[in-house]
């Protein structure tokens, strides 16, 4: 398994990334868009395989863990343009029980995922931007699962897209 360092990202602002020759594979194998040929920070959380999409989740937390989804609807929320751990870790103990150092390493994880860059420091603390805004990642998140099964079950997704367009041209034609 590959484990990153808090400066360990594959993005196009070409970060530092420090691996062992024998992790190259599997760094390629989660780092690089096969579709637009570059190598994209963003996929890293999806193509892991330890990723896993949450069937039973509710909404993002179909996507990420339930204290990154926490996080990342606060940095989205709260960002004016950036946020802090504290900003976040005051906003989140309001709800539940939770360490600083909890809060502060989930937010490193999220920088090295590509959902969160660290754009300034004040004082020691770093400041926080998300990478993008909550439709665009919503966008390329679903994207790349529907992506998946049209790979994976072509014949299955393929039949059930038509259904799904006859079932919806049937209610557009109901309402007019």
């Amino acid at each position: 398994m590959l484990s990153c360092s808090t400066k360990t990202a594959l993005r196009p602002s070409f970060r530092v990334i420090r691996i062992s020759i024998n992790q190259l594979p599997q760094v390629v194998r989660l780092c690089y868009d096969h579709r637009k040929r570059v190598w994209d920070g963003y996929f890293m959380r999806m193509h892991d395989e330890n990723a896993s999409f949450r069937f039973n989740q509710k909404g993002l937390k179909k996507f990420l863990g339930d204290l990154e989804c926490d996080i990342m609807e606060l940095a989205w929320k709260l960002a004016n343009p950036t946020v802090t751990v504290r900003e976040i870790y005051d906003t989140l103990r309001k709800r539940r029980e939770i360490a600083y150092t909890t809060v502060m390493t989930t937010m490193v994880r999220l920088s090295e995922k590509g959902l969160l860059k660290i754009v300034d420091k004040a004082g020691l603390a770093n400041c926080y931007s998300p990478e993008n805004n909550r439709e665009e990642f919503i966008a390329r998140s679903v994207e790349h699962v529907l992506e998946v099964f049209l790979d994976e079950f072509p014949m299955e997704s393929r039949h059930f897209i038509e259904k799904y367009e006859k079932k919806a041209a049937k209610k557009s034609s109901k309402r007019r």
